[in-house]
C-alpha cells in the first residue's frame, strides 16, 4: 500500500514538473510577412462563368468550335507592407510556358473620385414597384424536395416588413460557407495587380505556370519559386451528359478531375418575369451558394463543405436537375465547377530553434479550380448549331430590309450583349 502510494506521488510529481517544463517552454517570435502574393488560377471549358473574365469572343469562337477548346485564366496580387520609392513598379517574370512573354507588369491605377452635384428637380420621385418572382430550388434528382421551391414575390419589397420578410426567404441558409479575402488596395501599403489596364491580354489555352517565377518590384523584397507540374492549372472539367430524360428532369455527367476537393452545379434562368435558381447542393443554402460558381475555398472549407452536402464529393461525377427547375427555366444558364487544393509557399523557411524569430519576408499562395457551363438541357453542338442559324438568319434579314426579322433568342442575346445583362436583376 506504501509502495502503490509511493508511486503516486512521485508520478504526481513527474507530471506536475512536465507540465511546468512545458509552460515555460519559449514561444517563437514570427513577424511578417511583409508582402503576400495570389495567384488564382481557372481551367475553363465550354460557356463557363466566374473564376475569370473570359471575352464574349473567346466563348463566341469556343461555342463555334473555333480557337482553344480548353482557356486558362489567371489573376495576380501583390501586397506589401512597404512604401513604394515613387512610382509602384513590379513585375512578375513568368515561365516561358505561360506564352505570355517574360513578365506580366503588375500594377493598380486609382480612381479618385470627384463630388458630384446633386441636382433636385421640381416634384416627388416616383419608382415603378419591382415586379416578379424568384423561384428557389437545391439538391440533386429528377423531383423537386417536398418544400420547395422556395418563393421569393418582388412584389413585396415595397413595404419595409415585406421586404425584410422576404429577403430572409432569399438569403435562408442552413449552412454557412467561408471564403477566404485576399489581398486588397484597402489593406494594403502598395498593391498591384494583373490583368490590368495597361495589360490585360488572355493567356493561350496550352498555357502551363509550372516553372521558375520571379517577383521583384520597388515595394517588396523579391520573390522567387518553383512550381512543379502537380502544381500546374488543373485538368479541364467537361460535361459528358446534359440532356433532358423521360422524367423531365436534366440527367448531368462530367469527367473525374483530380486534384478536385469537390463539385458544385447552379443554374439561373428565367423569362424576365421569373427568375429561377437551383444548386446542387443537399443543404438550403440560399443565393449564398450561388456565388460559389466564382469563388475558391481552403481544402479544408470544401472538405467541411462536403461533409454537410452542400458540395458534392470529389468522387461524384452525376447529378439531376429536377424536372421542376427545367419545366420553369428550359434554357438556364448551366454552371459546374470542380474545386480545388492550393499551394502555399513562405520565405524564409522557419527556424527549427524556437529561440531564433522567424521575420517572414513573403508568402504565395496559388489557388485552383476548374469549370465548364452551358445551356441546361443542351449540348455544345446544340448550341453551336442554334448561334449558327441564328447568325444566318440575321444576316439574311439585313440583307432584305423588308423582311421582318426573327425573333432574337436568349443564346443571341447573350452574346451579343453578355451574360450579365441576362442573369441580373
Amino acid at each position: 500500500m506504501r509502495i502503490k502510494t509511493a508511486a503516486m506521488i512521485v508520478a504526481s510529481s513527474g507530471l506536475a514538473l512536465t507540465t511546468a517544463h512545458s509552460a515555460t517552454q519559449p514561444k517563437q517570435v514570427v513577424t511578417g510577412p511583409v508582402a503576400e502574393y495570389w495567384m488564382d488560377t481557372t481551367t475553363r471549358t465550354g460557356f463557363a462563368l466566374g473564376g475569370g473574365k473570359p471575352s464574349m469572343g473567346s466563348m463566341m469562337s469556343t461555342m463555334m468550335g473555333g480557337g482553344d477548346k480548353v482557356h486558362h485564366d489567371l489573376k495576380l496580387e501583390l501586397s506589401s507592407k512597404t512604401a513604394a520609392t515613387g512610382e509602384a513598379k513590379a513585375d512578375h517574370f513568368v515561365p516561358s510556358a505561360l506564352g505570355m512573354g517574360a513578365s506580366l507588369p503588375l500594377y493598380f491605377k486609382t480612381t479618385p473620385t470627384k463630388p458630384g452635384k446633386v441636382e433636385e428637380g421640381p416634384g416627388t420621385h416616383t419608382y415603378d414597384p419591382p415586379k416578379g418572382k424568384i423561384l428557389i430550388y437545391w439538391g440533386c434528382g429528377e423531383k423537386a424536395r417536398p418544400g420547395q421551391p422556395v418563393v421569393v414575390d418582388l412584389s413585396k419589397l415595397t413595404a419595409t416588413d415585406a421586404r425584410l420578410a422576404e429577403f430572409q426567404k432569399l438569403t435562408a441558409s442552413t449552412v454557412k460557407i467561408n471564403t477566404v479575402v485576399g489581398p486588397l488596395p484597402s489593406t494594403s501599403t502598395t498593391y498591384g495587380e494583373w490583368p490590368n489596364v495597361k495589360h490585360n491580354k488572355g493567356l493561350p489555352g496550352q498555357s502551363s505556370i509550372a516553372g521558375a517565377h520571379t517577383i521583384k518590384g520597388n515595394y517588396s523584397p523579391d520573390i522567387a519559386f518553383n512550381l512543379t507540374p502537380q502544381q500546374d492549372f488543373m485538368a479541364p472539367l467537361e460535361l459528358t451528359s446534359n440532356a433532358p430524360v423521360a422524367s423531365g428532369a436534366v440527367n448531368l455527367a462530367w469527367n473525374a478531375v483530380g486534384n478536385s476537393t469537390g463539385y458544385f452545379a447552379s443554374t439561373i434562368g428565367g423569362d424576365g418575369n421569373t427568375f429561377v435558381f437551383w444548386s446542387s447542393s443537399e443543404a438550403q443554402a440560399g443565393l449564398m451558394a450561388m456565388s460559389l460558381m466564382a469563388d475558391y475555398l481552403p481544402p479544408a472549407e470544401a472538405q467541411r463543405l462536403v461533409t454537410q452536402k452542400v458540395l458534392l464529393s470529389p468522387q461524384t461525377t452525376t447529378c439531376a436537375v429536377p424536372a421542376e427547375v427545367y419545366k420553369a427555366a428550359p434554357q438556364s444558364m448551366l454552371s459546374l465547377t470542380a474545386f480545388g487544393g492550393e499551394t502555399n509557399l513562405s520565405y524564409p523557411p522557419r527556424p527549427t530553434d524556437l529561440k531564433v524569430p522567424w521575420n517572414i519576408q513573403w508568402t504565395v499562395k496559388v489557388r485552383y479550380r476548374s469549370s465548364t457551363g452551358g445551356l441546361l438541357g443542351q449540348s455544345m453542338q446544340d448550341m453551336m448549331g442554334g448561334a449558327q442559324a441564328e447568325a444566318e438568319s440575321e444576316a439574311s434579314s439585313s440583307a432584305k430590309p423588308e423582311e421582318k426579322k426573327k425573333k432574337k433568342s436568349m443564346l443571341g442575346d447573350m452574346i451579343k450583349e453578355g451574360v450579365k445583362s441576362k442573369i441580373g436583376f
